[in-house]
């Protein structure tokens, strides 16, 4: 006598492993969000830490102007961080928008957009209708 499976019982196995699929990816796709949200916190306190050493430093110096001008020579953040930070679209990265304006990108269909004030020194989410996204109040 042959051991081997049904078809039923193949059919069952492909199905409850659809069934798990569809239960986990989704909660991999909100953990994958939750995880460049918090990327994105780290990085947006660490260029707020940035701007205040570049303040300290550029008074004790004399200057009038404490804050950088701007955040960018010529990639994003790379006159406060060395070596700045690589500039993408994707899920994860940061978007140099011109003006002082900067998009993180939280997944493909949601961003975080900020703005740097170089006369107040400060490097806020931008709260506006063309920032779909809700995540400027973790910031």
């Amino acid at each position: 006598m042959k051991k081997s499976f049904t078809i039923i019982e193949l059919i069952f196995v492909i199905v409850v492993l659809g069934i798990i699929a569809a239960v986990a990816l989704p909660k991999f796709s909100e953990n994958l969000k939750q995880a460049n949200i918090s990327k994105a916190q780290s990085k947006v306190t660490a260029i707020r830490s940035a701007i205040q050493v570049y303040k300290n430093k550029h008074i004790l110096l004399g200057d009038e102007t404490p804050y950088p001008d701007s955040l960018t020579d010529t990639k994003p953040f790379d006159v406060i961080l060395s070596p700045g930070v690589e500039e993408g679209s994707d899920a994860g990265e940061w978007e140099d928008l011109g003006n002082e304006k900067y998009k993180f990108h939280i997944s493909d269909d949601e961003y975080a957009v900020f703005e740097y004030n170089n006369t107040e020194g400060t490097f806020e989410c931008s709260k506006s209708s063309s920032n779909p996204s809700k995540v400027c109040n973790s910031f």
